[in-house]
């Protein structure tokens, strides 16, 4: 038994989880995300090797299967998964809730194509896109993952929340002492391109945050390379954070509970890239008058606490910059997502806890 899964079979009843040769556990009040990215995270069959900080196959192998069991985690109802692979090649991940019949698979992502798969469901759980959702919550699953060609895995990360607890930081006091500051992220509008920007949120996000990082690539060009041929858009979060990490950053999609705690990854420099939606009149001075699901960049908090976003459906770039009330904002993030975030960092960055 690896040492992560040694890690995370049944612990306190806190489900307090200690770090184990790396392996790490990021837990609030509404969702847990574990981080495997050490060599010791993963049981490596014949084939593999753990070379250049990542797995990858061995000289003469062209795919294999890694597989883990996580186990002892809060009851959960959801789970949204990330991957960080370089290189070339390509990796399907799969996962089959505990007391599960069938592994559901998110389908298979490279560097030069990417698909989800449509139509997965059964008594216990669906499939959409890129979120499991459960019938009945679990406290465990299993997972399979396979590697082909020279695809190197840096990071395999799954983030698990029950949906009734989506709404309990609602609210939770800001601190005052990290208001008043915002981060120099560049503003980049998706309406620029008429063929097809106004869908592309997303990876219109996913560029501003690179883009804060050095790595500079076009909104158009990031839309092409999270493009979900089966979702037939570019919104698959799991895709989004590929993305990133295929560009040498450590992508992960995480639920935080509340803005008190994105205040934390704001005053670190770590910008985020946050799910929303609303119905018209929901949140006063937005760019489009309502959305079904909208991504923008969280960059900062104004001397009242209000949270200041790039909205990337502003007319232009030089309007991106906005500033919503906070518990307007708080609650459409929290209701419509969960708390969704994309947290793209370099490698090695320690999270705010």
């Amino acid at each position: 038994m690896s040492a992560m899964r040694r890690l995370l079979v049944v612990c306190s009843v806190l489900s307090l989880l200690a770090s184990v040769a790396g392996a790490s556990k990021e837990s609030n009040a509404q969702s847990e995300t574990v981080v495997l990215e050490r060599s010791s995270d993963f049981t490596l069959p014949a084939g593999v090797q753990w070379q250049g900080g990542g797995v990858q196959l061995a000289a003469g192998q062209n795919k294999v299967t890694l597989s883990g069991s996580i186990r002892g985690l809060r009851p959960f109802d959801e789970l949204v998964p990330s991957w960080n692979v370089v290189g070339s090649g390509s990796v399907t991940l799969e996962v089959r809730p505990a007391g599960g019949q069938r592994y559901f698979s998110f389908g298979t992502w490279s560097a030069a194509g990417r698909s989800s798969i449509n139509h997965q469901a059964d008594s216990s759980a669906g499939l959409l896109t890129d979120t499991l959702r459960l019938n009945s919550p679990a406290t465990a699953f299993d997972y399979r993952l396979t590697l082909r060609g020279g695809a190197t895995l840096r990071l395999l990360a799954f983030n698990t929340s029950r949906r009734s607890t989506r709404l309990s930081g609602l609210g939770a006091a800001g601190n005052p002492a990290l208001w008043g500051k915002v981060i120099n992220v560049p503003q980049r509008s998706q309406m620029l391109y008429p063929d097809g920007g106004e869908a592309w949120c997303s990876p219109t996000s996913t560029s501003m945050i690179l883009a804060y990082y050095g790595l500079d690539h076009t909104v158009p060009d990031t839309a092409r390379a999270t493009y979900d041929t089966a979702y037939a858009g570019t919104g698959n979060w799991a895709f989004n954070v590929a993305y990133a990490g295929n560009q040498g950053m450590r992508g992960l999609v995480m639920r935080l509970p509340n803005l008190a705690e994105a205040e934390k990854y704001l005053a670190a420099g770590i910008p985020l890239g946050v799910s929303l939606g609303w119905k018209k009149g929901e949140l006063p001075g937005a760019a489009v008058s309502y959305s079904d699901g909208h991504l923008m960049v969280l960059v900062g908090f104004d001397k009242q606490g209000d949270p200041v976003l790039n909205d990337p459906a502003a007319p232009s770039n030089a309007t991106v910059r906005r500033t919503y009330p906070r518990r307007a904002f708080e609650q459409l993030w929290l209701s419509h997502s969960g708390g969704v975030s994309y947290v793209i960092t370099r490698p090695g960055t320690v999270l705010p806890h």
